[in-house]
């Protein structure tokens, strides 16, 4: 067995026994809302801490990236070479305009080696002028949360704790997207096992 298998499944152990900040009480009514274009998504009942996120803005400028309490961000994980990646980026261009809450951020990070000149022809093309967009060119930041596949998609709850992961791609401007966003800003303090 390669060193670099062992090491990714050493992380992943590391990851799942990590001491979790928070368990929801609405995890159930979350899991119902799993449907449609979300069926696939996974939900953690008691979500890990995402640390702050050290990437590049487009113009290769140093950017700390950290969700902010009271927020729920939406982190996708793409690259200019993934089919699937940029089949869902207008989806997720639409969904800002779809949500348009201040207590929701969505930001898109192109993970590994991708040209500058790629990304903002893609972003161009396309009108993604509602996306917050960053690189991760070494994949640092990717690996450090366990992102191992293109497109990868975290969700990020009020309490900067990993809600909820989907892998691979889908319409995230759908009906069932925009139900359960909502659903995840409705909830408050009280929805916290003690």
């Amino acid at each position: 067995m390669k060193i670099s298998t062992l090491l990714i499944y050493a992380t992943m152990i590391i990851y799942a026994n990590e001491s979790f900040a928070h368990e929801r009480k609405d995890w159930k009514t979350l899991q119902d809302l799993s449907k449609g274009s979300l069926k696939n998504i996974i939900i953690n009942q008691e979500g890990p801490k995402i640390p702050e996120l050290e990437l590049l803005s487009i113009d290769n400028v140093s950017k700390i990236i950290n969700s902010s309490p009271g927020e729920v961000t939406l982190i996708n994980f793409w690259a200019t070479w993934c089919v699937p990646c940029r089949e869902e980026m207008p989806s997720l261009n639409k969904l800002i305009k779809s949500i348009d809450t201040e207590n929701f951020s969505l930001v898109v990070i192109a993970a590994g080696r991708n040209s500058d000149k790629a990304i903002k022809k893609f972003f161009s093309e396309h009108n993604l002028d509602n996306l917050k967009s960053y690189k991760d060119p070494q994949g640092k930041v990717s690996s450090s949360i366990n992102v191992f596949g293109l497109p990868t998609t975290i969700i990020i709850d009020q309490h900067q704790n990993e809600l909820a992961r989907f892998l691979g791609s889908t319409d995230w401007n759908s009906q069932e997207v925009i139900e359960f966003i909502n659903a995840i800003l409705r909830h408050d303090h009280s929805l916290y096992a003690e």
